[in-house]
């Protein structure tokens, strides 16, 4: 009995600090910002309905988030991925620079519109389908 509750708990064990010592090395953090970012106007829970050239259409939640030192914005979930996008930002406009995400390639822009909209063509390209998506993110 001992042996078995020895096993079970040396087992259980290393499989929490294999687990847990799992991180994505390129995923930038977000981080909670205050009004006075320039970043502030993109920040927040957004609504995204999209139309792709290669899938049709979709809608789902993303949210923007500031970076650390606030130089560029997070995309969390764009493209439904589970890492986030990168994008800088100049008054009311948004550039998704070239980067690799899952593997896939992913560039593009946008502007926010107002306080409630942003417009965001971006393109994935994962070397055999080359997905145009227009999105419009609303509050």
């Amino acid at each position: 009995m001992k042996k078995k509750f020895l096993f079970t708990f040396l087992t259980f064990s290393t499989l929490t600090l294999i687990l847990n010592s799992c991180s994505k090395e390129n995923d930038p953090t977000p981080v909670s910002t205050t009004s006075s970012s320039p970043n502030a106007k993109f920040l927040g829970k957004w609504y995204i309905s999209e139309n792709h050239t290669e899938y049709g259409p979709s809608t789902y939640y993303v949210t923007i988030a500031d970076s650390t030192n606030n130089t560029y914005i997070l995309f969390e979930r764009l493209y439904n991925y589970n890492t986030n996008t990168k994008a800088t930002t100049s008054g009311n406009n948004i550039i998704i620079p070239s980067q690799i995400i899952e593997g896939t390639s992913i560039s593009g822009s946008g502007t926010l519109v107002n306080s409630t909209r942003i417009n965001l063509t971006y393109y994935v390209d994962d070397g055999q389908i080359k997905d145009t998506v227009t999105a419009v993110l609303t509050k």
